[in-house]
This record gives structure tokens, C-alpha cells and sequence, in this order.
């Protein structure tokens, strides 16, 4: 019997959720082990909406794993999202089953994170002693996100070595959203310190909001003052001038975690922390001279804005095809033609039982036992206790992604296919999720409709 190991992620960049996975299936190389991953699309937000995606993490049985790795840093401040991750972790505990917090600081859960502090150090000591530095802004995450004060403890202890002092007029915290770099120019503007010798932020979307708010007003990055950010995300790395910032290593830090906890799994308990170290890139918007081929960056640009419009016409039809059932025969050739044209290859769309009631506006949260799998091929009832995907899949496919199927009142089910490192690929995936949802909006009121005229056809 293969171990079963439960990976919880919440992808804001599918960038790094790919190459965290990667790591992982890296360290599990040709051992007998499945992987479950249990994703949610920007659970770091606060709607109705977004928190009832949330509800996909309480889908699997902590009985039916051996383990778990936790990657969900972005769900929020330690009020929020701290104590949602601990409470899933906690499930695991009561049944003896090990856990890893992948950059999560957990209750009683092994630690493998990046050395935030070190790699913040780096990039301030590089402004001081390379470009010499010494009026700085420093703009901020959330003040109680473990990350975020490791990072400005790092900012703060390095200007202190090197004979500077903190100015609380020039230092803000926000939420790491873009749209906070546009509202800290604006602050630090009517302050009358906007312009520094150097802006260190605590993420690249930040960095890339105050840049561009900067640029509207005339002031050019580097020549007037120097910007640096941190997660090296691909847009930074593309944007011009392009972002100094921390790569954190998601490949590395996916290979450690799953390490951690295969050792934990075996009785290996003797290291509760692992670092994994980021390392700096150096870019444009530090002065840093960076040799960038722009016809190239320009050609790539236009290749993805090309396979962005066909991507969206191809989501387009799907949704119309998902639109049109009036039963699950109906729904199932609908997936068939889905699957063909978006690429997609095996796929199960699992329904609570409740979702057939015809009661579209009563709030539902979480899983029926009793579900109903729908296929290509065919629809059957399966009880979620035993089996969260068509047991057909067992012999052929080792990792799995699951992700929620809901609106804002009620949670509908969920969709688990195989996991292919390409459906995170220009949100092929997380759209497919979002086309699904809607059309069972549309089928949960033609269900409605349909019962007040004394009709069940969807059955």
C-alpha cells in the first residue's frame, strides 16, 4: 500500500505552486507515494466568495494520509489565516499523523520555511555598501505576518549596523497588494517623503504599484531613487526596469519539506526547523546594470498576450457548452468537449447530493458523504469517506489536484483531475474552475425552475 501525503497550497503565483510541487515530486523520485493536493485561488481574500473556497481544505480525512505539508502563507494575518491553518493541521495531530508547514509556522508542526530575515539582510546591506544608500522607505507587510516581521526586523537591524537610523514617517504596512505600493506613494507624497534614496519593500507587488504610481509623477527608477521588492515574482522580472528582489527557492523549499516529513512519517522526529536560503536578484530598478535582450522580452510579451486571447476564446466556448445541460447526460458531453478543446485529460466533477434539491439560495458549507461523480463516461454515487476520485485512476496516476466548486452561499463539490504541471500554466486551471462554478450556478436555478414546474429532468 503506497503512502498517502496531503499537500494543502494556496496558489498566488502558479509559478512557485508549480515548482513547489516540483521539489516534491523531485524527493519522492520512484518511491511508492500519492500526492493530494488541495488547492485554493487567492485565499488570502476576504469576500464571501473566496472564504467558501476556503471549505476545500476540510474535504480529505486526516485517517486516510500519513502526513501533510501546509503551504498556505498567503491566506492571511496570523488572526485570520494563522488559526484557519492551525485548525486543519490540529485534525491531523488528534490522529497522530506528522505535519510540515512549508513557509507556515504551525502549533506542534515541523517548520521549513526561507531564511526571510538573512535574505532581507542581503538586499539592504547591498543598497548600503553597493549604492551607498542612506535615506530609506520601507513599506511593509501585514504587521502580524511572521514573514513580514522577520523582514523588517532584518531592514531595521542592518541600517542599525551600518550607523542608520529608522524613520517612522518613512515606514508604512500594508497587505502585499499592488494596489498598496499606489496608496503608499500617495501617503508618503502627502507626507512630503515620497522620495528617498531607496524604497525597500516586503514583496514585488508592492514594489511594482509604488513604481508605477512613481513614474506617473515623473520620477524615473533607478535614476532617482532606487527600488527593491522580494518573491521575484515573473512579472517584476519582466517589467521595466526590472525588480531587484529575493528569489525564494520554491523548488528547493518543496524538496525539504517532503524530506522533513517522509522522515517524520518514518519516526525521524529529531529536527523540528529547516531553513532553505533564497538568494538575490540583482536587477534594474537598484541601479544594477542587467544585460536584457528587450526584443526578445517584447516577443515574449506578445506570444503570451496571443495564447492569453486564445486561452480566453477556448474558455469561452467551454462555458457556453457547461451553460447548455439540462441533465447529466448533458453535463457529461459537455466535460467530453471541455476536455478537447482546453487540452484537459481525465477529469471527475464530484456533487453533493443536496445540489440536486433545487434550493440554490439556501447556504450550504462543506461535503455530503454522499456525492455524485460525474464523468466523460459516466455518473455514479460514491461515498467521499472512501474515495475522493474515480478508482480507475489508481493504477495509472500517483498526484492529484482537488479544488472547490462553489459561489459565495453554497459550496456545490469539487473538481479532482490528475495534476499536469501545464494546467497552472496561464491559469488554464484556475479558469476552468472558475467556468465550472458558474455554469452550476445556472444548472442549480434551472434545477429550481424546473421543480416548481413539476419537472426533474437534471437526474
Amino acid at each position: 500500500m503506497p503512502k498517502r501525503i496531503l499537500l494543502l497550497t494556496s496558489t498566488w503565483g502558479s509559478e512557485s505552486t508549480k515548482n513547489v510541487i516540483d521539489g516534491i515530486l523531485d524527493r519522492i523520485g520512484e518511491e511508492d507515494i500519492e500526492i493530494h493536493i488541495f488547492n485554493d485561488y487567492d485565499s488570502g481574500r476576504d469576500s464571501e466568495y473566496f472564504v467558501k473556497g476556503r471549505e476545500i481544505y476540510s474535504l480529505p480525512n486526516p485517517e486516510h494520509y500519513d502526513g501533510m505539508i501546509v503551504s498556505l502563507n498567503t491566506v492571511g494575518s496570523i488572526k485570520h489565516g494563522l488559526k484557519y491553518a492551525n485548525d486543519i493541521a490540529k485534525t491531523f495531530r488528534d490522529c497522530g499523523k506528522p505535519v510540515v508547514g512549508l513557509d507556515t509556522h504551525l502549533d506542534d508542526a515541523i517548520f521549513c520555511g526561507l531564511d526571510n530575515y538573512r535574505s532581507m539582510y542581503q538586499i539592504v546591506d547591498h543598497m548600503i555598501t553597493i549604492h551607498d544608500c542612506r535615506i530609506f522607505n520601507y513599506l511593509g507587510g501585514p504587521e502580524d505576518n511572521g514573514e513580514s516581521i522577520e523582514r523588517y526586523k532584518a531592514f531595521r537591524d542592518c541600517l542599525e549596523a551600518h550607523g542608520l537610523r529608522v524613520e517612522k514617517k518613512r515606514v508604512l504596512h500594508m497587505n502585499f497588494w499592488k494596489s498598496d505600493g499606489k496608496e503608499a506613494y500617495d501617503e508618503w507624497k502627502e507626507r512630503g517623503v515620497n522620495l528617498a534614496d531607496a524604497l525597500v519593500c516586503a514583496n514585488d507587488y508592492m514594489a511594482l504599484g509604488f513604481v508605477n504610481e512613481a513614474i506617473k509623477d515623473g520620477i524615473a527608477i533607478p535614476d532617482y531613487m532606487k527600488v527593491t521588492g522580494f518573491d521575484n515574482v515573473d512579472e517584476a522580472q519582466k517589467y521595466s526596469p526590472s525588480i531587484t528582489s529575493v528569489n525564494r527557492n520554491w523548488k528547493m523549499l518543496g524538496y525539504e519539506s517532503m524530506d522533513a516529513l517522509l522522515e517524520a512519517v518514518d519516526g525521524n522526529t529529531e529536527f523540528d526547523t529547516r531553513f532553505v536560503e533564497g538568494f538575490v536578484s540583482y536587477n534594474e530598478s537598484c541601479g544594477c546594470d542587467l544585460t536584457r535582450d528587450v526584443r526578445a522580452d517584447y516577443n515574449s510579451y506578445l506570444e503570451g498576450t496571443r495564447r492569453g486571447l486564445e486561452t480566453d476564446l477556448k474558455h469561452s466556448y467551454a462555458r457556453q457548452e457547461l451553460f447548455k445541460s439540462h441533465s447529466k447526460e448533458d453535463f457529461r458531453k459537455a466535460l467530453a468537449k471541455c476536455k478537447e478543446v482546453l487540452g484537459f485529460g481525465d477529469l471527475a466533477i464530484c456533487l453533493n447530493e443536496s445540489f440536486f434539491d433545487g434550493e440554490p439560495d439556501k447556504p450550504k458549507e462543506g461535503y455530503d458523504d454522499k456525492m455524485i461523480m460525474i464523468t466523460d463516461e459516466e455518473s455514479v454515487t460514491a461515498d467521499r469517506n472512501k474515495r475522493l476520485h474515480p478508482e480507475k485512476w489508481d493504477q495509472k496516476e500517483k498526484v492529484f489536484l482537488f479544488s472547490s466548486l462553489r459561489n459565495s452561499v453554497q459550496t456545490y463539490g469539487y473538481l479532482v483531475m490528475p495534476y499536469r504541471e501545464e494546467y497552472l500554466n496561464e491559469y488554464r486551471h484556475r479558469i476552468f474552475v472558475e467556468s465550472l462554478s458558474m455554469a452550476l450556478v445556472v444548472i442549480s436555478n434551472r434545477i429550481a425552475f424546473d421543480k416548481f414546474k413539476g419537472i426533474d429532468i437534471f437526474k
